[in-house]
C-alpha cells in the first residue's frame, strides 16, 4: 500500500446494498447529504430577501458586504476543505463546517451592530464549501450503480428549494424581519449537523501524509477571492478604476504564482496533474459554465419581475415579491421534475448525451426568454423551456464529474467545480449588470433598466450555455462508476 492509498480496514466507509437497489438506509443517507447541500441555495435566497431589512436596521450603505462576506470566506476556504476532507475524512470536516455555519448565523441574528453581523456571516462562510464534499461523499458511500442517480437527485433538488424558498422568505421576513431569516438558517444548519452526525458514515481518507500546504491554499484561495471581490465591486467602482484593476491584477498574479508554488510543494493542496488531463479540464469547465447559467439566470430574472413598469423609463413587470413567487412555481416545478426524471436515466444511458441535450434545451429556452418576456404567460412558457434544460444540467453535472475522475479524485473534482461556479457566477453577474447599465435610465439616483438590457442578459446566458455545449461535445466517453473497480484508474498521488 502506498502512503497515499486508503486503508481498507480502517478508513473505508461501509458500502452496503451493493446490489444497486434503493433501501431505507440509502434514502436516509441521501436526505442527510441533500439537506445541507441545498440549504446553501436556500440560504442564498433567504439572504437576498433579508438584505434590505439589514440595510434599514443598521442604516448602512455597505450592505453589499452582508452577502459578499460569506461568498469571499467560502471561496477562500474551498481548497482547504477539499484537502482536509482527504486527510481526515469528509464526515468530520462536514460536521465542523455545519457547526460553524449554525454558530455564525446565530451570531448574525443576535448582533446589535452591522460589523458584528458581518463577523457572524464570515463565520457562517465556513459552511460554504459543503457542496465540494457532499457530492464526493455520494461516491464514497453509495453503491457504484447508484452513484449517478443519487448525484442527479441531489443536484436536481435545487429546483425544489427554489420552489419553496421565496414563500418561506416572505413569511419569515414579513413576520420577524431579517432576524427571522437568520434564525431559520441557524436552526436548519444545526439540523444538518444532526443529520450528518447520525446518518452519514465516515468516508475513506485519500491522503495520509502529515504535511499540509498552507501556502498553496492561501495563494489559491486568496487569488480566487481577490478576483471574485473585484468582479463583484467592479460595477460600483468602475471597471477601469485603479481599485478594480488592482484587485484583478493581484488575483491574477496570485493564481499564476499558485502554479509555481505547487510544483515545489511536497504535499500540494491540489493535485494539478489531475487537471492536466483533457477530459477533466473539459468536464469541469463545461460543468462550471452550465451550472453558473442554471443558478444565476433565475436570480437575474427577479430584477425583471420586481422592477416597476414605467413606459420609457423602466421595462420591469412591476410584480410584488409574492406574485413572483406564485408565478415562478411553474418553472421551478419543471426544473425539479425534469431533474428528478433525468436522474433515473443517468444510471442506464450515456450521461454525456443526456447532459448535451439539456444544454441545447437550456440555450434555446434562454434565447426564447430574451425575445418573449413582456407578459406573465410569455415568461412562464419560455422559462419553463429554459428550466427544463436547467433541470437536466443540475442533475447531470455531478455525473459528468464522476465520469472523468477516479473515486480518489472525486473530492478534488467536486471542489474545483464549486470554485469555478463561484468564479464564473461572479463574472456572469457582473457582466449582466454591465449590460443592463448600458441600456438604463437614471431617475432620482436610481437606475431603471430598459427592455433591450433585459433581452441581452438572457441572450448572454444562452451564449454561455452554447460555449458549454461546444466544450461538452469533445469530452471523451465517460467512465461508469459501476465499472470503476474493473477498469484501471490513474495511480494514487
Amino acid at each position: 500500500m502506498t502512503p497515499m492509498s486508503p486503508s481498507p480496514s480502517v478508513d473505508h466507509a461501509p458500502r452496503a446494498d451493493t446490489d444497486g437497489r434503493w433501501t431505507p438506509r440509502l434514502v436516509l443517507l441521501l436526505i442527510a447529504l441533500a439537506w445541507p447541500t441545498q440549504l446553501l441555495a436556500a440560504g442564498g435566497i433567504l439572504g437576498a430577501n433579508a438584505t434590505a431589512g439589514v440595510a434599514q436596521a443598521f442604516h448602512t450603505t455597505q450592505v453589499v458586504w452582508f452577502g459578499l462576506t460569506l461568498t469571499l470566506v467560502s471561496t477562500l476556504l474551498t481548497p482547504f476543505a477539499i484537502k482536509l476532507g482527504d486527510l481526515y475524512g469528509k464526515k468530520r470536516v462536514m460536521l465542523a463546517m455545519t457547526a460553524l455555519g449554525a454558530l455564525g448565523e446565530a451570531l448574525a441574528a443576535l448582533a446589535g451592530s452591522f460589523w458584528l453581523v458581518l463577523a457572524g456571516r464570515a463565520i457562517a462562510g465556513f459552511y460554504g464549501p459543503f457542496g465540494a464534499l457532499s457530492f464526493a461523499a455520494v461516491r464514497d458511500t453509495f453503491p457504484p450503480r447508484l452513484v449517478r442517480q443519487a448525484s442527479g437527485i441531489m443536484g436536481s433538488s435545487v429546483g425544489l428549494v427554489a420552489l419553496g424558498s421565496p414563500f418561506l422568505a416572505g413569511w419569515l421576513i414579513d413576520n420577524w424581519g431579517y432576524r427571522g431569516a437568520l434564525w431559520f438558517l441557524a436552526a436548519a444548519t444545526a439540523a444538518a449537523f444532526v443529520l450528518v452526525a447520525l446518518l452519514v458514515p465516515e468516508t475513506p481518507r485519500y491522503a495520509f501524509d502529515a504535511g499540509f500546504d498552507w501556502l498553496g491554499g492561501l495563494v489559491l484561495g486568496g487569488g480566487l477571492t481577490a478576483v471574485v471581490y473585484a468582479v463583484g465591486q467592479g460595477q460600483s467602482w468602475g471597471w477601469s478604476a485603479p481599485r478594480t484593476l488592482g484587485w484583478l491584477g493581484a488575483g491574477a498574479v496570485a493564481l499564476v504564482a499558485f502554479l509555481f508554488v505547487e510544483r515545489s510543494r511536497a504535499h500540494p493542496i491540489l493535485d494539478l496533474h489531475v487537471l492536466r488531463r483533457r477530459p477533466v479540464a473539459l468536464a469541469l469547465t463545461a460543468g462550471g459554465l452550465a451550472q453558473t447559467v442554471a443558478f444565476t439566470m433565475p436570480g437575474l430574472a427577479i430584477l425583471l419581475a420586481l422592477y416597476p413598469h414605467i413606459p420609457g423609463v423602466s421595462a420591469g413587470l412591476g410584480w410584488t415579491a409574492h406574485h413572483n413567487a406564485v408565478v415562478s412555481v411553474s418553472w421551478n416545478a419543471v426544473m425539479f421534475g425534469t431533474g428528478l426524471l433525468v436522474s433515473r436515466y443517468l444510471r442506464h444511458y450515456d450521461a454525456r448525451r443526456i447532459w448535451c441535450a439539456g444544454l441545447a434545451v437550456m440555450a434555446v429556452g434562454y434565447t426564447l426568454v430574451g425575445f418573449f418576456h413582456s407578459t406573465e404567460l410569455q415568461l412562464i412558457v419560455t422559462s419553463c423551456v429554459a428550466n427544463a434544460g436547467a433541470g437536466i444540467v443540475v442533475a447531470g453535472a455531478p455525473a459528468l464529474v464522476v465520469g472523468v475522475v477516479s473515486r480518489e479524485e472525486q473530492g478534488l473534482g467536486s471542489g474545483m467545480l464549486n470554485m469555478l461556479v463561484s468564479l464564473f457566477g461572479a463574472v456572469l453577474t457582473a457582466g449582466a449588470y454591465a449590460v443592463l447599465a448600458a441600456d438604463s435610465t437614471v431617475v432620482g439616483g436610481t437606475a431603471f433598466y430598459l427592455d433591450t438590457g433585459y433581452s441581452w442578459i438572457f441572450w448572454l446566458g444562452a451564449l454561455v450555455t452554447l460555449a458549454a455545449l461546444i466544450l461538452s461535445l469533445i469530452i471523451p466517453p465517460l467512465r461508469d462508476p459501476a465499472e470503476e473497480d474493473a477498469l484501471p484508474g490513474p495511480p494514487p498521488s
